[in-house]
């Protein structure tokens, strides 16, 4: 998938390097299952009309609410569009397009610098100045230009509730990670980088994999997961911990995962944390012993959620 870091440029010089596209246009956080039924028409009517299968979504986020946070990560969410078949990703900083008029939007970005013939939104598009637009306006400028434009309808559950990225939000800070999954289409996860820990697992012979939570990246509820972690391109079962760890420092905000079966050194890596389900609350023990037996506990907890979800 090609990756196309900022259309301004183009925009503003007239033509493009792209051919004809169909482009689905959002910030796609958490790129779930309404997500990727969208990306999916998007690919299918690419490949029906001929065209390439490009993706615009935004380095920010001007309708997040006051205290929300991100779901993904931009590179996340670059992994993610990779894996529905998109032949191109386009990121533009929102602060390019935030004053455009819908008629700019649509001439200078999608028809003009990505060759768009077909644009793919949602239900609860908007876009220009002020949010000015819609779908049903983003369907008449495209026309106008000689192309076209589909609305996809809301994405349900089998219970019939909507999918939405605000529910997924509520699902992971309430630590409910079956619906968090149902409504994502797959585990919630974290990748991040490796730090240095204070090596204290490695004292009761539980090593464990420490990874710090950025500011505005959605934090699951304080506690103790089962789920599993991908090493060097394998899955293994493992425990992880999310907040201040209050047995042995009390301090920072961290996920702290002990990856069964595993042995090696992690650092610089960025292994994927998946949190399948909620085990217990975070406790201070009255000593490391009385901690260690605890994780045991939750390991064999972990091993038999981990192969429940369909591992051998």
């Amino acid at each position: 998938m090609q990756i196309i870091s900022d259309v301004s440029v183009w925009a503003k010089k007239g033509g493009s390097p792209l051919p004809p596209s169909a482009v689905a246009v959002g910030l796609f956080d958490g790129v779930h299952r309404g997500h990727r039924a969208l990306l999916s028409l998007c690919r299918r009517e690419a490949s029906r009309r001929g065209l390439s299968a490009v993706v615009l979504t935004f380095d920010d986020d001007p309708g997040l609410k006051p205290g929300a946070a991100r779901i993904t990560t931009l590179p996340e969410r670059l992994a993610l569009f990779r894996d529905t078949g998109m032949d191109a990703a386009v990121i533009l900083p929102f602060s390019a397009v935030r004053d455009m008029t819908p008629e700019a939007f649509t001439e200078r970005i999608l028809t003009g610098a990505l060759s768009a013939r077909l644009a793919v939104v949602g239900y609860n598009f908007r876009f220009g100045r002020g949010a000015a637009a819609g779908a049903e306006e983003l369907a008449a400028l495209m026309r106008r230009a000689g192309g076209d434009a589909l609305c996809l309808p809301p994405e349900t559950l089998p219970d019939g509730s909507p999918v939405s990225s605000s529910r997924v939000r509520e699902a992971v800070a309430a630590g409910d990670m079956p619906l968090a999954a149902a409504l994502l289409g797959r585990p919630y996860s974290l990748t991040l980088p490796v730090i240095h820990g204070r090596a204290i697992g490695r004292t009761v012979g539980l090593p464990t994999v420490n990874q710090e939570i950025p500011a505005g990246l959605l934090l699951p509820k304080h506690g103790v997961y089962a789920g599993e972690t991908l090493v060097f391109g394998r899955a293994y079962p493992a425990v992880t911990n999310v907040g201040t760890r209050p047995t042995v420092s009390g301090e920072g905000l961290s996920l702290e995962t002990h990856i069964i079966g595993f042995s090696g050194d992690l650092y610089g890596e960025t292994p994927t944390v998946r949190l399948f389900s909620y085990l217990r609350g975070e406790r201070k023990f009255a000593s490391l012993d009385d901690l260690k037996t605890e994780i045991l506990h939750n390991i064999e907890e972990a091993k038999t959620i981990w192969l429940a979800h369909g591992h051998a």
